[in-house]
């Protein structure tokens, strides 16, 4: 094989752009937006739960 016919390896930058790698600040950032998201969902299922348990007292 010549070296015009090996493939070449892509540069940092382009798996960065197009989102092959991921850094480790963008795992982070990834789990705090999912734990947010996390919380918010609790808070809703229990403000649900508050609002159905009160709908059949009345």
């Amino acid at each position: 094989m010549t070296d015009l016919q090996k493939k070449t390896k892509p540069s940092l930058e382009s798996l960065l752009a197009t989102s092959q790698v991921v850094t480790g600040k963008q795992v982070i950032e990834m789990q705090k937006a999912k734990a947010k998201q996390l919380e918010e969902f609790a808070q809703a299922m229990e403000f649900e739960m508050r609002n159905k348990m009160s709908g059949k007292l009345k």
